[in-house]
């Protein structure tokens, strides 16, 4: 994978296949400044095209409503065919992810996993 960008928050990556891989930093408390520039620098990765993005949420801090709300706005769906997301193994991993999509409602192809392997696979079937 090659590194596109590092935020205070996060590592912004691409597979040589052109997904975008943004993993969350360790418990790294975000506010409404890391979220606009995580989701530019995610964006700036697809090079203006609407691929998959892969979000490893397994070393994240919860976020507050405010930030989750702009992670779930309009640039992700023009910006991404499809979103999987990275959780922990376990009830608590699996709650974080359900609690985003169920606020996020994306307007594209969205799934949680606990392999990074699967998910890939999976976003492979989005690319264009």
């Amino acid at each position: 994978m090659d590194l596109i960008r590092e935020t205070r928050t996060a590592r912004v990556e691409r597979t040589p296949a052109g997904i975008v891989v943004v993993r969350v930093k360790s418990g790294m408390k975000q506010v409404i400044g890391d979220a606009v520039e995580n989701l530019s620098a995610s964006a700036e990765a697809s090079n203006g095209k609407r691929v998959p993005l892969l979000v490893d949420i397994r070393e994240a801090a919860p976020l507050d409503a405010e930030i989750r709300h702009y992670y779930t706005g309009k640039r992700l769906d023009a910006s991404f065919s499809a979103l999987a997301i990275l959780v922990v193994i376990g009830a608590f991993g699996k709650m974080m992810g359900n609690v985003y999509l169920r606020v996020a409602k994306p307007g594209i192809p969205a799934r949680l996993f606990t392999s990074e392997e699967e998910a890939l696979r999976w976003l492979e079937g989005h690319l264009s």
